[in-house]
């Protein structure tokens, strides 16, 4: 019974939250932007991409929020072609991955995760 107690407290994936690493810049609705929410998906704990390690959220290259598991930041980033791009802040190899994106005014969702290569995806979801 301590075993299944062990798996299931290995694979919770904690609460919904949202982050508050994001910076000022972006926390602002205003006339000209478009909402993007990046969630970052539940991991199994214990892997080496804990909570130590947050999930940083770029936009044209410039650090925007960071993420830990399970947490999303809701960005409003000006209209127009951006580069939009997540990578782990202690990974020893480049795990990140990027995305071209156009806002127009509708608000956009992206969801982050490992895959089954272990590669790091950013997924637009809305």
């Amino acid at each position: 019974m301590l075993a299944v107690a062990l798996v299931l407290a290995a694979c919770s994936s904690g609460p919904y939250a949202p982050s508050q690493q994001i910076l000022q810049a972006y926390t602002v609705n205003k006339p000209g932007t478009t909402k993007i929410r990046v969630h970052r998906l539940p991991q199994l704990s214990g892997s080496l991409l804990d909570e130590s390690c947050p999930l940083i959220v770029y936009i044209d290259n410039k650090e925007a929020a960071g993420l830990q598991k399970n947490q999303y930041a809701d960005l409003y980033v000006p209209n127009g072609i951006h580069s939009l791009k997540v990578k782990f802040s202690c990974a020893i190899t480049p795990m990140d991955k990027a995305l071209t994106i156009n806002l127009e005014g509708t608000a956009q969702s992206y969801e982050t995760a490992l895959n089954t290569t272990e590669r790091y995806s950013l997924t637009r979801v809305k």
